[in-house]
């Protein structure tokens, strides 16, 4: 328990908990595609800097002296000329040195196997923080390679802008003597003059041959190291971000898939207590077995079912489920077994009009049973099981079963009086109203649900209307549990021979059981 020192006030870490729970169990639950995006991550990465090669890294430095702000010293020539702001100078500096054409001048200077295009793309020119300095920097496979390079664009950069200067030079002074013949008559006159002052000025920075603005501050040596991180930085990195990737991936799919995945998603949404975990049958196509084909770990869960229902007592018992298909029909058959098994008689009545599998399941066959003109199916009588008794949902027949609903209560009174359990197989919640109808006149439900298959969405709304109608829910049974983590060293198969009058049955006390 955390406190908040500000209100003084004690602060439940249940919600931070429920935020990373779901991440938690997706990641938990998909680890192996957690682990396999990491790791092919990390060999991508290796194998990438395998192909690079190491780099190399040299850097020239190039100062540039821009002129001030509205100089006229220099009046048509193209040089750097300060614009009030220090970053958009730079930045025009910078893009007066990395031309093509420099690009071509160094490629001719070092001679293959450099090209223009692959200067371009192993040159850069920056500016060098908030300084006047450019950083011309160049990398290459070897560490004087670099420094060659880059030495060899910074002096092509800056002879390509000398020669554009040059030749501004040129035509500017060309200009300024036509205007000074033209004023032979005056030749001391201001304007005479001042042109004759701004011939002298130009003539002087051509004599220079260079680009007034801007020359090589420092030259660049060769690197000590390659650049940039070193492989087992690289794929370690690689392996991380893989690893958080997988992680985002298995979260997706586990907000996207429908079914729950294991117990503890299933208890997170709906907690119940849990009366009996049914083995995982390997090699078996059929959804729904009857007991007799239950292995012995199978039948001692139903037999543990069968007692903590004994004890709490109420000898109606309604099995219904979220969804078709997980394993509620398998269950009530087992659990009607059960009882039988000790010698208790059992009514087991299929009101799963939606899908009534218990003729089915147990091998009884229903042709030429009738409804007749009343509302109750005729019981059938189960070979295998000589104490249980079944009635069958009229299939398909919607008013048969309205009548039956409305005869339930006198229906499941008479069941009473001649069976000493009533087992009722109803449809799974949410699929058909009829269900939260027959669990008010129960007096225990039992919920069936069966990871990998049951849905997520219809179990919520399992949870919701059950909790809303005030079913006597009184526990869950998982069906298609790992059978290594179920205990049936001391377990029998189930045996119709089994008769133990002492047995507690639903309704008894504890104390009289």
């Amino acid at each position: 328990m955390a406190f908040d020192y500000a209100n003084e006030e004690p602060v439940s870490l249940a919600a931070a908990e429920q935020a990373i729970g779901p991440y938690l169990r997706a990641v938990k639950r998909y680890w192996i595609l957690v682990a396999l995006v990491g790791v092919l991550a990390a060999a991508m990465a290796a194998i990438t800097v395998a192909r690079a090669g190491k780099t190399y890294q040299a850097t020239a430095s190039v100062l540039v002296t821009p002129l001030p702000q509205g100089s006229s010293e220099l009046p048509g020539v193209p040089t750097v000329v300060d614009t009030g702001d220090p970053a958009r100078t730079m930045q025009t500096a910078a893009s007066l040195l990395d031309t093509p054409q420099a690009a071509q001048a160094a490629a001719a200077h070092l001679g293959p196997p450099w090209s223009q295009s692959s200067i371009m793309a192993a040159v850069g020119v920056t500016p060098l923080g908030a300084s006047n300095v450019l950083a011309v920097t160049a990398q290459a496979g070897g560490a004087a390679d670099s420094a060659r390079l880059a030495n060899a664009f910074a002096s092509a950069a800056l002879n390509y802008r000398a020669r554009i200067v040059q030749q501004s030079l040129a035509a500017e002074i060309a200009v300024l003597h036509t205007r000074l013949g033209a004023l032979a008559g005056a030749q001391n006159s201001a304007e005479a003059q001042a042109l004759a002052g701004q011939i002298a000025q130009l003539r002087l920075l051509q004599g220079s041959g260079r680009e007034p603005t801007m020359s090589v501050s420092q030259l660049a040596v060769a690197p000590g190291g390659p650049s940039g991180a070193s492989t087992p930085l690289v794929v370690l990195l690689a392996l991380v971000g893989g690893l958080i990737l997988g992680s985002v991936a298995a979260l997706t799919i586990e907000m996207f898939s429908h079914p729950v995945r294991d117990r503890e998603e299933l208890l997170s949404i709906f907690d119940l207590p849990t009366l009996a975990s049914l083995p995982r049958m390997s090699g078996r196509r059929r959804r729904e077995l009857p007991p007799w084909e239950l292995d012995s770990i199978g039948f001692e869960q139903i037999r543990m079912l069968r007692v903590q229902l004994s004890l709490e007592g109420g000898p109606v018992i309604m099995l219904t489920s979220a969804g078709a298909g997980d394993g509620k029909t398998t269950v009530a058959a087992a659990l009607a077994a059960s009882f039988a098994e000790v010698g208790s008689s059992v009514a087991l009545i299929d009101l799963d009009i939606r899908k009534p599998d218990l003729t089915r399941v147990l091998g009884v066959r229903s042709i030429g049973v009738t409804h007749g003109q009343g509302p109750r199916p005729v019981p059938l009588k189960i070979p295998e099981l000589p104490r249980v008794q079944l009635l069958p949902a009229p299939a398909g027949n919607l008013a048969a079963f309205e009548r039956i609903l409305g005869q339930l209560p006198t229906m499941l009174a008479e069941a009473r009086k001649i069976s000493d359990v009533v087992i009722i197989d109803t449809a799974p919640v949410g699929e058909v109203s009829e269900t939260l109808r027959i669990a008010a006149h129960v007096d225990q439900v039992v919920f069936v649900a069966r990871p990998r298959h049951t849905d997520r969405r219809r179990l919520q709304a399992a949870r919701d209307m059950l909790r809303r109608a005030g079913a006597p829910v009184v526990g869950m049974v998982v069906v298609g549990e790992d059978p290594g983590s179920l205990r049936g060293d001391y377990a029998y198969r189930y045996s119709a021979e089994l008769n133990i009058p002492g047995e507690s049955r639903p309704g008894e006390s504890r104390a009289s059981a």
